[in-house]
C-alpha cells in the first residue's frame, strides 16, 4: 500500500495495517530510485505475503537490495532470514541487534518469555540470520538517491535504532514512537524508561515530517507533533501513553 511517492507499507499485523501475518510489525519499502530498501523484516511467519505486496505496489524485486533492522524483537527481525534467502539483501542492524539476530538468541530478544506467555505460537522460533553491516549511531547508509542516518534510540529495547531520511524528512521509528505521541512500554528486561526519555528528547530535535512507526498508522505529515507530544508528557512528569 503506497503511503507517499517514495514509501509503501508492505506488511503489518494485529497492531498495524493487517496486511500480513498477525505477528508482524509494520514493514516498509523505501523507493530510493535505483534500489529499494526494506525497513524491518516482520516475524518470518508467512513471509510470502510481504513479498507479494512488493509486486502489488509495483516495486521491482530486482531492486530490493537492503534490509534495515530497527531492533531484534521477533516481530521486527524474525523474518530477516527469509528476506536474505529470497533477495540476497544486505542486512544492517546495530551491533547488539546483529549479535542477537545472527545467533538466534531467544532469551535476550525476549522471545522465549513472549512465547511462554502466549504472545507467539508455541512452535515459533527465531531463525538466525547473518548481519552484513553494523549500523552505528551517527553513520549514514547510502541508498540510491537517498540517505538514511542511523539514530540510537534505546528505551523500548536496549538495541533500538531509528533511520532518518533528511531528503524526505522521514523517520523510520521502529518501536521508539508512534502516532499521537504514544510509546511501547514493556515489562521486559531490555526495557528502560530512563533511556526512553532520553531517546524521545533526542528525536524531538530532528526535523520530522513523515513518521513511519513499527505499529499503528504512519503519518505522511505531522511527525514532529507526535514526537513533541511524547516529549511533553515526559517533561511534565506524566506517564507515557502506551500502545500495549
Amino acid at each position: 500500500m503506497r503511503l507517499t511517492e517514495r514509501v509503501c507499507v508492505i506488511g503489518g499485523g494485529g497492531l498495524g495495517y493487517g496486511l500480513s501475518s498477525y505477528y508482524d510489525c509494520n514493514v516498509y519499502a523505501l523507493d530510493a530510485g535505483s534500489e529499494i530498501v526494506v525497513v524491518d523484516a516482520g516475524s518470518g511467519i508467512e513471509p510470502e505475503r510481504l513479498f507479494r505486496r512488493l509486486e502489488e505496489d509495483g516495486l521491482p524485486e530486482n531492486k530490493v537490495s537492503k534490509l534495515l533492522l530497527t531492533h531484534a524483537h521477533a516481530d521486527h527481525a524474525g523474518g530477516a532470514a527469509a528476506w536474505k534467502r529470497r533477495y540476497g539483501v544486505e542486512v544492517a542492524a546495530s551491533a547488539a541487534t546483529a549479535d542477537m539476530v545472527a545467533s538466534g538468541d531467544e532469551i535476550r530478544t525476549s522471545l522465549a518469555a513472549a512465547r511462554a506467555s502466549g504472545t507467539y505460537p508455541p512452535s515459533y522460533r527465531l531463525v538466525p540470520c547473518p548481519v552484513d553491516r553494523i549500523a552505528r549511531a551517527g553513520e549514514t547508509v547510502a541508498a540510491g538517491d537517498l540517505t538514511l542516518q542511523v539514530v540510537a534510540a534505546p528505551g523500548h529495547s536496549f538495541d533500538m535504532v531509528c533511520y532518518y531520511c533528511p531528503e524526505l524528512k522521514a523517520l523510520f521509528a521502529g518501536d521508539a514512537v508512534f502516532a499521537e505521541g504514544k510509546l511501547a512500554v514493556l515489562g521486559t528486561p531490555d526495557f528502560s524508561m530512563g533511556d526512553y526519555r532520553a531517546t524521545i528528547a533526542a528525536l524531538a530535535g530532528l526535523d520530522v515530517r513523515e513518521l513511519y512507526p513499527g505499529h499503528g498508522p504512519a503519518l505522511a505529515v505531522g511527525g514532529n507533533e507526535a514526537i513533541a507530544a511524547a516529549e511533553r508528557r515526559f517533561r511534565r512528569g506524566e506517564p507515557p501513553l502506551s500502545i500495549v
